[in-house]
This record gives structure tokens, C-alpha cells and sequence, in this order.
């Protein structure tokens, strides 16, 4: 039976890379045996006879795999010749050798080359009986056969070790066959797509200088698809060189002088002797390679000293030579100027195949297994690295044993997956490590700003130290909330876990409820602790005593929340249930305190007791945040010139707030659905960093403060459902104002004419203002008017055809006048109109809107409209893509409707007069016809839905 090593190394119409002769006899279980061995772990791909019994004529198929073979070592020993089957191999080999330009390497097994040569001692014994027995012309074959092999440059094996000859001769087969295949390994999933994309994005053909640098978290398989891409590419160029791990290598001794001399001697053989110190060698690099086209390989590079002296530079090379570079760092690709390519995780398909390979050796999960598979695949979250480490762990287990290591995970991940992950960690400085252990550990999933904003008030540099977490790929942020991927989260909890692993109190973070419980119920908590978050859902009841929290002297951030539905974003107007607050003051010693020195962030929802301890002070407070408590009042004279930040809501016991001198940096005050509020403090307009105002929901609040000077940072104002009677002139001085919303304040009477000097306004909203007696006339001039409600107002409205910035406006049930909206095209970036409930027939609007050329969502619904009163024009607004026409009473819509070419969505629910419509524009998607019985015309592939859930 005939075998070839498993490595892929073989080259364009070769089978073989190397094809292995010798007498089985004499070298099977040793030198041939190891020299096979070595072939084999260096990708090499090699034939070997392992056919025992031989008969007298050497087969076809032997010949044939010989041809098929890029080269040929021949192991001359001292039966070699005794074995007719070798000679004829010999034979064959030297014809391939002239004839098809194959590369022989003759090996001297004990033998000196001359009794090969002249066929003297043991060959000329042999040959003493082939004479006899065999015919003269091929015996005379197998004679020039021998004579024109041992003239060949080979290998002399003779006293000594033999792992030396045997580099020597990979060494060689390498270097001539230009063979430098690197092992990629077993099981590669998802890797042709990847490698296709990364082939696309260096361009092979382009004669330009190409740096490309492959990044992503540990594990995720950098090195192995720039392996990949080595071992498809490197025969396309003059010299070729992949240096690995470079940031460990690096730190040896004179580890980069060791991997300039590899990168010389796998270019340029034997430059290497000539360098003494890295500077030499940063010349050498760029006298070698300058006018080489090449193929260098930088593997898991960390810093710049090691692309500086790597040759790391476009001008090193020559040209079309491509330089990849592998790293964790993104910052160092930015830098340098390197195109960057990032590896994508698995997708859950590729990783249960990736998994399956290695815990059940196919491609899918064993049927008892399915569940437990998914499970494990759910917990990797696509990165290789732990598929391929989880899957061999639990192969051949049973799926009791599987649970129970599921349930250990969860506690103590595996190390061999921490340890790749680590890395990037280590690389942190001690502002970047506290801050990627904070994330870890508290603020995955949150908002960008906010944590920022608690961060630097840490005094940790949150820009900065978000920007190298980035950059490792420790965390990525998307629509500016930041991300973590769980290994990662969890090596973080592994970090704090670790400083103690017994007694949670010694840790400088808990969030783990079941460590937050045993610290406060036996009072083990010690001045390490930084930080905890409390999930009252799922925490047991416990009462919270100043002596649980006596020794933590440097906590920073303290959090108690509750469930998602009570912590979640209630209606207007609505009061919290009491029932529902899972604190009250029987967890609570009337006398309870805790440290506050070193406090930047307090966050009780439900806090029951009426004032805060008595003891606090808190002068590095950033954030308070106090929502649905007892709180009465705060503090009414201390200095808290850090704090950024109160969130008061829905304290229904709340009648007054801070004093404006005591919070000067303010940025955000939320009082939202604080109902016994009634007034704000006269000097609110000392806040002169105040960004935001949030009042909606605060139904005693009857006015709003003369502002009496500007407000120059205030860009947000909610004064929604309270009961303002008026606002103040004065409110012109808020100039750099954006979103004014004063819906359902059903107390309003009027607004002053001043503001429209609110001239960076983009968002204004009257809408349910019933009251309200006049708008000022002049609104057309808030030209960055982005959206404007004035649904359910009942005076008359001011023309508002000069808002050319107006992209949604909203007119529903309101007292619609001819000159609201004409047809002078100047709403010409209008998007969505809502007219629900109006009179449109009457004060001519219909026809003006069909002007509305950018118009894509459209509400006609509840609009008394007959047959013949949609004017045709309306078919031709080319932009609608959401047409709602739903309780109106025509009997039939005109066959242009199929002219909307990007209608998406069409309302037609309550129609009761509707009997038909034609055939609707193919784009159409979604259809609401609940209450109506008509007959449709034409093939329809829309599906039926409430309009209310449609979204553009």
C-alpha cells in the first residue's frame, strides 16, 4: 500500500513535490522513516513506497507518480542495488531528470559516492549477479544510471548526528524547489471567502508597492489566513519570507537582529553573515530587497520598532512586492499608512461546522448533541480560537459532562482561550487597563458619551483610552454605543475575579449579584473595591447598613437598578407604582450612610429614604442619578462643581432642586414626571453649561423662568404635559436651541413672537396645544427648522411655505388654512406630511401638495375624501414610498396609481365604500385594507398588515 504525506504543498501539475527512493531493507525504519517524518511536518509533499512484497517488474502506476513528481531523493545504501525495483526507480528518475528538468538529490547512506559511481564493493557484488540474469542493454541503463546520480551534489550520511543531514536536505529541497508552504492546520472553515476578499484588496497583478495589515481580536485567525494567502501567493515573486511572532521573538535576546537575519536568509541566502547589530541590518534589509519583487510576512506585530527594523517601509522593496502585516494594534495600520483588512467572525453556520469538525470529527453536531452544540457555538460568539479549543475539550464526552462544563464556563472560562486573549491586555497602560476593566465589567451595551463622562471624571482619559481599546480590538462602537465581544468581557471578569478568587470583598469591582449580596450581608467589603452594580431583580433581599459599606474608602461607582420593565422609559404622565419599587426603607437603617470621598457616579433607582446620608459630600460626584425615589430635596448649598449630571425622574415627593450656584457645571437635568414640581429656579439661566432640560410629565409646573442672560450650551428643552400658561420673550436667549417640545401642554395660551430668533432650532412641537391662541406669524424664518408638530392646534396657522430645511411636518386634525402650505415649491426638502383628520378638500391643499416633489410618507387618512377629489397629479409624486388613505369614502382609485414607482406601503383600511382598485405598483410591499371589502385587479405579492406597523 502506497502512502504520501497529508500536507498540501504540491505545485501546478505536480501530484508530488517529492518523490522518496530507497531499499526498503536498509533504511525503512530509520533514516528513511525520519527524513519522511520531517518532510511531512514541513508541508512538504512527498511519495513513499510502502509496498513490502515486490515482484520483478516495477509497476506502471510507480512510474507514472515519478513523473508526477517535482523532484526525487535517492538513498543510496549498501543493498541498494541489490533491488532491481530501485534500479528501475534510479532509471526512471534519471530520464524524468533530462528529460522533464526534475531535481534529483542523491543521498549517501553510509556508502561512499565513488562505490556508487564506479559500481564497486557492495554494487559490484550485485551487479556480478544482475549480469547473469538480466538483459545486457538494461543492466548497462542501470549502470549510467548510477554513474550520472553519484556526480550529482548530494548528501554524505556517516558518522554523526542524522537530524543534521536531514535539515540540510529540507534545506535544500526547499531552496530549490522554492518550496516554502506554511502549515495552516486542520479544519479551516469560512476561509475561502476570507482569503478571496483579502486577495481582492492586494491587487497581486498591480506593479505598485502594496502594504496591507490583517487585524481582529486574538484568536479570530489572523495568522492563519495570512498563511494561507503565503503559501497561494509565494511562488509569484522573487523571494518570499513569513517571520512568526514577531512581538514575542522580538523580546528574546537580540530577537530582532535573529529575525532580520531569518528575513535575509530566506531572500537572500547567506547576507545575514554580514550583520552585526540592527542597524546594519535595517541596510542590509533594504540593499536585498530594493530591487526584488517580494513577499514579506509580518507576523503579530505590536509596536513600530519592529515594522522600522522589518522593513516595514514601500521604499524597501521593489517594485509589485506586497508587505502583510498582522496585528492586534490598529492604531500601528493607521500610523504607517497600511490598507486595513479585519477579519469577520464566524457566522453561526460556519462556526457549529467549525465546532462539529472538532468535537464529533464531521461537519455537524450528533443528534443528542444539537442543543448542547448550539449552546457552546452561542457562548463562542464566532471566534475560532474557542470553537476549536471547546469543541476538542469536550469531544468523545458524554452530555451530562457537557452541561456541567457549560455551567463551569459561565465561572471559570477556559485558560487556553484567556491566555490568546490576554495579550491584548497586557499591552495596556494603567488608565487604559481601569478603563477596559469598567467596560468589562459595568458598561457594555452603554451609551459612548455617558460613560466618557464618568471615565474622565475617573480622571482615565476616556478618549484617548478608547481609542487604543479600539485599536487592540478589545472594543468596537457602533451608533455610539460600545461593544465587547463575551470572551472578552469575560477574560476582564477573570482579571478582577482573579486579585482574590475566595472573597469577592477584596475585589476592586462586583456586579455578580450572588458576590454583590455576600459582601453586603456579612460585611466583608474592603477598600478595594472601586465599583458595584446591584440588580435588585435578581438579587436576594438584604438590608443595606453603613457598616456593609464602612471600609470602601475608594469606591467610584455605585449602582442599585432594577428589573428591565421598571427600568425602562415610562409614558408621560405616568407615576411610579410603589409596589413596584423593590427598595423601601425597611432595607435601609435610618442612619445609613456610605463613603462618598471618592464617588463619581451614583445611580439608586428607588431610593427610599427623603435626603441623602447626612455624611455626603461627594465633591468628585460626575453623574446622580436618583430616578422614582423619595427624594424631597437635595442639597441646597454645597459646592458640586464636577457634577454633570441629575436624573430625578419620576420622584414623585421632588418640590425643588438644586440651586443653580451649587451645580455651575451642569450639563443634563432630567426631571422627568417629578408631579409635585412646581416651579424651576429663577437663576436656571446661571447653568451655562446646561445642555439639556427635561421637564415632560411635571403637571404642576406652571411656568417657565425669565432667562436672563444667554444660555449659550442649552440645545435641548422638554417642557411636554406640564402646565405652562406662557412662555417668557426672553426665551430668545437660548441661541443655540435645537428641539423645542411643548406637546400636550394643554395650559397654553400663547407663544411669544421672539422665538423665531431661535435660529438654530430643528425640532418644535405644539402638537395637542388645544389652548394655544396665536402662533407668531413669522415661523418661516427658522430656516434649520428640521421638524415642526402642530398636530390638534386649533388656531389659525401662519403660512410656513418659507421652511426650506422642514423634512416632517405634522398638521393632523389641526385648523388648516389656503396659505399653509402653496405651491411655490419651497418645502422642497419636505419628506413626511401628516394631514389626518383635515379639511383638505375645502381649503384647496390637495393640489399644492402635489409640488411636494421630495414628499415619500404621506397621511390622508380621516380626510372625508370622495370620488374625483384626488387630483391626478398626485399619482406623479415620484419620491412616495407611504400613501395612507385609509377611512375615506370613495368608491374607486384612478389606474394611475400605478405611477408611484417607489410605493412601498398603501393604507386602505375602513374604506367602506371602496368596491375596486386597479393593479398596484410592483414595488408595493405592504397593504392595510382591515375593515374594507373590495375586489383587486392584478397579480398582488404585498403582504396584509396593520399600517400603524409599518416603518419606512
Amino acid at each position: 500500500m502506497a502512502s504520501s504525506s497529508s500536507s498540501s504543498a504540491s505545485n501546478q501539475g505536480y501530484r508530488f513535490d517529492v518523490f522518496l527512493s530507497f531499499r526498503g531493507e536498509d533504511t525503512r525504519n530509520n533514516f528513511t522513516d525520519h527524513l519522511f517524518v520531517n518532510l511531512k511536518e514541513r508541508q512538504i509533499k512527498t511519495f513513499k513506497d510502502e509496498q513490502l512484497e515486490r515482484g520483478e517488474e516495477i509497476k506502471s502506476e510507480l512510474l507514472e507518480t515519478i513523473e508526477e513528481s517535482r523532484s526525487s531523493i535517492v538513498v543510496f545504501s549498501k543493498n541498494y542495488a541489490n533491488s532491481k525495483w530501485c534500479l528501475d526507480e534510479l532509471a526512471k528518475i534519471m530520464e524524468c531528470r533530462k528529460e522533464k528538468k526534475q531535481i534529483v538529490f542523491p543521498v549517501f547512506y553510509h556508502v561512499d559516492p565513488s562505490e556508487v559511481r564506479k559500481q564497486t564493493g557492495s554494487f559490484r557484488k550485485a551487479f556480478s549477479i544482475h549480469k547473469r540474469n538480466v538483459d545486457a542493454k538494461k543492466v548497462q541503463r542501470w549502470r549510467d544510471s548510477l554513474t550520472a546520480a553519484s556526480n550529482l551534489s548530494g548528501f554524505h550520511v556517516k558518522d554523526g548526528p542524522e537530524s543534521v543531514v536531514i535539515k540540510k536536505i529540507i534545506d535544500d529541497i526547499i531552496t530549490k524547489l522554492n518550496l516554502k508552504s506554511l502549515y495552516v492546520g486542520e479544519n479551516i472553515v469560512g476561509m475561502d471567502i476570507r482569503l478571496e476578499k483579502l486577495i481582492s484588496l492586494i491587487n497581486i497583478d498591480s506593479n505598485d508597492v502594496c502594504m496591507v495589515g490583517i487585524c481582529g481580536l486574538g484568536g479570530i485567525g489572523k495568522t492563519t489566513i495570512a498563511k494561507a494567502l503565503y503559501n497561494k501567493i509565494s511562488n509569484q515573486f522573487q523571494g518570499a519570507s513569513f517571520l512568526a511572532k514577531v512581538r514575542e521573538n522580538s523580546k528574546k535576546c537580540s530577537g530582532l537582529l535573529k529575525l532580520q537575519r531569518q528575513l535575509l536568509d530566506d531572500i537572500k541566502k547567506g547576507e545575514n553573515r554580514k550583520i552585526r547589530n540592527v542597524h546594519e541590518g535595517m541596510n542590509a534589509i533594504k540593499k536585498a530587497l530594493s530591487l526584488r519583487r517580494v513577499l514579506v510576512v509580518l507576523d503579530d506585530v505590536d509596536n513600530f520598532e519592529q515594522l522600522e527594523h522589518l522593513g516595514g517601509e514601500r521604499d524597501w522593496v521593489g517594485q509589485g512586492s506586497r508587505i502583510l502585516i498582522t496585528t492586534r494594534n490598529k492604531h500601528l495600520l493607521r500610523v504607517h499608512g497600511v490598507e486595513k483588512y479585519e477579519i469577520e467572525k464566524l457566522n453561526s453556520e460556519e462556526a457549529l461546522q467549525l465546532f462539529s469538525l472538532y468535537a464529533f470529527k464531521q461537519n455537524f453536531p450528533q443528534e443528542d448533541y444539537k442543543d448542547l452544540s448550539d449552546s457552546i457555538v452561542k457562548y463562542a460568539k464566532g471566534l475560532p480560537l474557542a470553537l476549536r479549543v471547546l469543541g476538542s475539550h469536550l469531544c468523545t464526552k458524554a452530555p451530562s459532562e457537557w452541561e456541567s462544563e457549560l455551567c463551569k464556563l459561565e465561572r471559570e472560562p477556559v485558560q487556553e482561550i484567556q491566555n490568546v486573549l490576554k495579550i491584548s491586555y497586557d499591552g495596556l497602560d494603567r488608565t487604559q487597563g481601569e478603563i477596559f476593566l469598567d467596560i468589562a465589567c459595568f458598561f457594555k451595551w452603554e451609551d459612548k458619551d455617558f460613560v466618557s463622562r464618568i471615565l474622565d471624571g475617573c480622571d482615565f482619559y476616556a478618549k484617548s483610552g478608547f481609542r487604543v481599546l479600539r485599536d487592540r480590538c478589545l472594543i468596537t462602537i457602533l451608533d455610539n454605543e460600545i461593544h465587547m465581544h463575551d470572551l472578552i468581557q469575560e477574560m476582564g471578569w477573570h482579571i478582577v475575579r482573579g486579585k482574590d478568587p475566595q472573597e469577592p470583598g477584596k475585589r476592586s469591582r462586583l456586579w455578580d449579584h450572588n458576590d454583590v449580596h455576600h459582601v453586603l450581608t456579612r460585611n466583608t467589603g474592603t477598600e478595594a473595591i472601586e465599583g458595584i452594580f446591584l440588580d435588585m431583580s435578581t438579587s436576594k433581599q438584604m438590608q443595606f447598613t453603613t457598616e456593609a459599606f464602612k471600609m470602601m474608602n475608594k469606591l467610584r461607582l455605585l449602582k442599585v437598578h432594577q428589573d428591565a420593565k421598571y427600568d425602562s422609559m415610562l409614558p408621560i404622565g405616568m407615576v411610579v407604582d410603589p409596589s413596584k419599587v423593590l427598595l423601601s426603607q425597611e432595607h435601609f437603617y435610618r442612619d445609613f450612610e456610605f463613603p462618598s470621598q471618592e464617588l463619581r457616579y451614583l445611580h439608586w433607582d428607588g431610593y427610599p429614604l427623603e435626603s441623602l446620608p447626612s455624611n455626603f459630600y461627594a465633591e468628585n460626584l460626575v453623574e446622580l442619578n436618583l430616578r422614582c425615589s423619595n427624594i424631597k430635596q437635595l442639597w441646597e448649598t454645597e459646592l458640586h462643581k464636577n457634577l454633570k449630571v441629575i436624573d430625578l425622574s419620576y420622584s414623585k415627593h421632588l418640590k425643588k432642586i438644586p440651586n443653580p450656584s451649587s451645580v455651575p457645571n451642569l450639563e443634563i437635568l432630567t426631571l422627568e414626571g417629578c408631579i409635585n414640581l412646581e416651579s424651576l429656579p429663577r437663576r436656571i439661566y446661571k447653568l451655562r453649561h446646561l445642555k439639556t432640560l427635561r421637564c415632560t410629565g411635571c403637571v404642576n409646573l406652571r411656568s417657565f423662568p425669565e432667562i436672563m442672560g444667554d444660555m449659550t450650551n442649552l440645545r435641548e428643552l422638554y417642557l411636554e404635559e406640564t402646565a405652562i400658561v406662557k412662555l417668557p420673550s426672553s426665551i430668545e436667549h437660548l441661541k443655540k436651541l435645537e428641539d423645542l417640545d411643548l406637546q400636550m401642554c394643554r395650559n397654553l395660551i400663547t407663544v411669544p413672537q421672539s422665538i423665531c430668533n431661535l435660529t438654530s432650532l430643528k425640532v418644535l412641537s405644539f402638537g395637542c396645544c388645544s389652548k394655544l391662541e396665536k402662533l407668531p406669524e413669522d415661523l418661516k424664518s427658522l430656516k434649520c427648522l428640521e421638524t415642526l408638530s402642530l398636530h390638534a392646534v386649533k388656531c389659525q396657522l401662519p403660512s410656513l411655505s418659507g421652511l426650506r430645511s422642514l423634512r416632517k411636518l405634522y398638521l393632523g386634525w389641526s385648523n388648516l388654512t389656503q396659505g399653509v402650505i402653496q405651491s411655490n415649491n419651497l418645502l422642497n426638502s419636505l419628506q413626511t406630511l401628516e394631514l389626518s383628520g383635515s379639511n383638505v378638500i375645502d381649503k384647496g391643499i390637495l393640489i399644492h401638495i402635489c409640488h411636494l416633489s421630495s414628499l415619500e410618507i404621506l397621511y390622508l387618512n380621516e380626510c372625508n375624501l370622495k370620488d374625483g377629489d384626488i387630483p391626478s397629479e398626485l399619482w406623479q409624486l415620484s419620491s412616495l414610498k407611504v400613501l395612507d388613505l385609509s377611512w375615506n369614502d370613495f368608491s374607486s382609485i384612478p389606474a394611475s396609481i400605478s405611477q408611484l414607482s417607489k410605493l412601498r406601503a398603501l393604507g386602505l383600511s375602513h374604506c367602506r365604500n371602496l368596491q375596486q382598485i386597479p393593479e398596484l405598483p410592483s414595488t408595493l410591499q405592504f397593504l392595510d385594507a382591515h375593515g374594507s371589502h373590495f375586489t383587486l385587479s392584478g397579480p398582488s405579492s404585498f403582504l396584509p398588515l396593520s399600517f400603524s406597523e409599518f416603518q419606512v
